[in-house]
């Protein structure tokens, strides 16, 4: 499983043994010169990469120990809540949320384990989202921008010249394109992460999953920008039961055929890598059209994270450990291998020709993120994931989805 296919996370009590032995219960961290480090599995070159940086940071660091875990992402999303049941914890974990963790007390802030300079290096908007009250606790590992992608033949073919930058340019686009036998835009409003595409469509409009603090799913903006979407799927210029597709076999599959003329939630660094491997289609990525001008440029922007925990005396070697993975020579490897995009300024700089992700880390400064910070997003973000895609029903009310799914959010704090 990969940082942009989220699951809900299921509390598993069953796997609470097996992470105390494999984080080493209570003893690891109390020797400082011992950690327990738990990463996520993100290819076949994972594993590999992990067990070759631990193998040269303990030869640069006599003494020192690794106890190294790399966890396949469902084993991971079903082990990591057990962790607060057990209060067994490893060192240094790679997950794709810190919320629940940090304001249980249970992380390091991020200037405990890293430098300053390295510090620095983190681009400001995963910053801002990895920090709770001004105090950083998530240490950004990787990312990807979601984007707008569109089928360039397509385009020329309609007579289109360039990407839509409004609401209204696309769904003329898309028109123009149904016309000429395509799907103008495959819209993925099912279970596997609507909650990213919701989140184009939702910050385009002007609106928000929250202000000031305050749960506003379900805003005016909110539900104009989904009757907006209701519409594009009552016209036709969608696939077929747009609520229920996904978007990795069903849009992203159909666009690398070459049926589609635009779809979203392509994640740039990742997707070309992936889905378009082997695919003949002449493709390109724009920022998301919005509903009017007014509306300033964004990317969705999806990332996970380090963080260490706060256990005994072990603060000096997990510092030593992040800093030698965050140099760039060890980034480097990790990003461009798994084809994610940096998080840090200057593996960014190092990659800003590369053609994949290039696009990509250009829009990283404009990156607008989930509200992991709170609480309740998990469960949010799990009803969304089951239900907004209701809403494209014939006869479903865009108002009531949203009002069910703002009563979701409230009870969820």
């Amino acid at each position: 499983m990969k940082l942009f296919r989220r699951c809900a996370l299921a509390v598993a009590a069953t796997t609470a043994a097996t992470l105390v032995a494999g984080c080493g219960g209570g003893g690891a961290g109390a020797n400082s010169g011992t950690i327990s480090v738990v990463m996520a599995q993100y290819s076949d070159l994972t594993k590999p990469y992990w067990t070759d940086v631990v193998d040269r940071f303990q030869k640069q660091n006599q003494g020192v120990h690794v106890d190294l875990r790399v966890v396949d992402w469902n084993t991971l999303l079903q082990e990591v809540p057990t962790m607060v049941q057990t209060r067994s914890y490893p060192d240094v974990l790679n997950f794709n949320a810190y919320s629940t963790f940090a304001k249980s007390g249970l992380l390091r802030p991020a200037s405990d384990v890293l430098s300053a300079d390295t510090l620095a290096k983190f681009q400001p908007s995963f910053v801002q989202s990895d920090s709770i009250e001004g105090t950083q606790y998530g240490i950004p590992w990787i990312a990807s921008v979601r984007s707008l992608g569109y089928n360039k033949d397509i385009f020329a073919k309609i007579g289109v010249s360039g990407p839509p930058t409004t609401w209204a340019e696309l769904a003329a686009d898309a028109q123009k394109a149904k016309a000429a036998g395509y799907t103008g835009y495959c819209l993925p409003l099912g279970s596997e992460e609507s909650q990213a595409e919701w989140s184009l469509w939702m910050w385009s409009g002007g609106g928000d999953w929250t202000t000031g603090g305050q749960w506003t799913v379900n805003s005016p903006k909110n539900v104009a920008a989904l009757e907006f979407v209701r519409k594009l799927a009552a016209d036709q210029v969608t696939e077929p039961n747009p609520g229920k597709t996904n978007r990795t076999d069903g849009c992203w599959a159909e666009f690398a055929q070459g049926r589609v003329a635009m779809t979203g939630v392509m994640p740039l660094g990742t997707f070309a890598t992936s889905t378009m491997k082997g695919s003949k289609v002449q493709w390109a990525s724009a920022p998301w059209p919005r509903s009017e001008a007014s509306v300033p440029e964004f990317t969705l922007g999806v990332q996970d994270v380090m963080m260490a925990f706060n256990r005994p005396n072990n603060t000096e070697t997990v510092k030593k450990f992040l800093e030698f993975v965050y140099s760039d020579p060890e980034y480097l490897k990790f990003v461009k291998g798994e084809g994610f995009l940096p998080t840090t300024t200057s593996a960014g700089q190092a990659m800003a020709s590369d053609q994949v992700a290039g696009p990509g880390i250009a829009l990283l400064p404009k990156a607008k993120f989930y509200p992991t910070s709170n609480a309740g997003w998990n469960k949010v973000q799990t009803t969304v994931q089951s239900e907004l895609g209701t809403a494209l029903e014939p006869n479903a009310n865009a108002q009531s989805v949203l009002d069910s799914l703002q009563q979701t959010a409230q009870s969820a704090g």
